[in-house]
């Protein structure tokens, strides 16, 4: 090998070494957006963002099934975002909700019913449910359905005290907890800052599950943000998280000729007439 070609491959090396360096520190950002299922324009406008964003669909949405079987046609991972009970006794629920004091036989059928309604969802969510996910009983009912059905669970976090969590990891099921909503307030401004703060988030720990919703300010901050994502932050399903799946990292589009030198470059080195630039002996 000259020394040229030497060269040549130490440079390749080290961007392939760089290249893979920073795909492995790259943080991870995992989005879901709920209640899926009752706006056709909202709905329509999150479905125009990458496939790597989740949806998570009320069962008892008018538009639930319709949007399930649009999100399986784009690849998209898909979860039941199904209504809890709250600890406000006056706040509405949607019907359908899981609710304290249900028997398993009850919590099995929920279930069952909302998979119907929401045909390909990997996973299931809670709307709402800050009584309920408190509820130690009524969650481990949920994770003994949960487990038989095979489905994963992200803990919403409505309330601090939610132990679907713990329970869920009990039943063995593979669960996750949000860390960011995106939109608790409406906000322009605010809905800016939380996007900025998951990003920031899944740089220092290494992933970032952030939740928001179809709403106008919403849509905005997700076109412009993860049309503008930084290098060091990779958009994934939340599947890939559930699974633990390794992100496979873009590599640099290098092509190394694997063809002969020409004969006046391999030693002894002969001078030819005509040619300029050759090393004499």
């Amino acid at each position: 090998m000259t020394k040229r070609n030497y060269k040549r491959l130490v440079y390749v090396v080290f961007l392939q070494i760089i290249v893979c360096c920073s795909s492995t520190h790259a943080g991870q950002l995992a989005i879901v957006i709920d209640d899926i299922g009752y706006r056709a324009k909202e709905d329509s406008a999150i479905y125009q963002l990458p496939k790597e964003v989740n949806v998570a669909i009320i069962p008892s949405a008018p538009q639930a099934t319709i949007r399930a079987r649009e999100a399986f046609e784009q690849d998209r991972d898909i979860l039941i975002h199904l209504p809890m009970q709250p600890k406000n006794s006056s706040t509405l629920v949607e019907a359908g909700a899981l609710m304290v004091g249900m028997d398993q036989e009850k919590v099995n059928r929920l279930v069952e019913f909302s998979r119907i309604q929401v045909p390909y969802a990997i996973g299931l969510n809670n709307h709402m449910g800050s009584k309920a996910t408190s509820d130690r009983q009524t969650m481990e009912y949920l994770m003994n359905t949960l487990s038989s059905q095979q489905l994963f669970f992200l803990d919403s976090k409505t309330s601090g005290d939610s132990v679907a969590y713990e329970i869920a990891n009990k039943f063995g099921i593979n669960a996750l907890e949000r860390h960011i909503f995106l939109d608790n307030s409406d906000k322009l401004t605010d809905v800016q800052h939380q996007f900025h703060l998951a990003i920031n988030y899944a740089r220092k720990n290494g992933v970032a599950i952030m939740i928001g919703h179809p709403r106008k300010n919403s849509i905005s901050v997700l076109q412009k943000g993860l049309a503008n994502l930084p290098s060091d932050i990779e958009l994934v399903k939340i599947g890939t998280l559930w699974r633990n799946e390794k992100v496979e990292p873009k590599k640099p589009f290098i092509t190394l000729f694997d063809v002969e030198p020409a004969l006046t470059s391999v030693p002894p080195f002969k001078s030819v007439p005509m040619l300029r630039g050759l090393p004499k002996e």
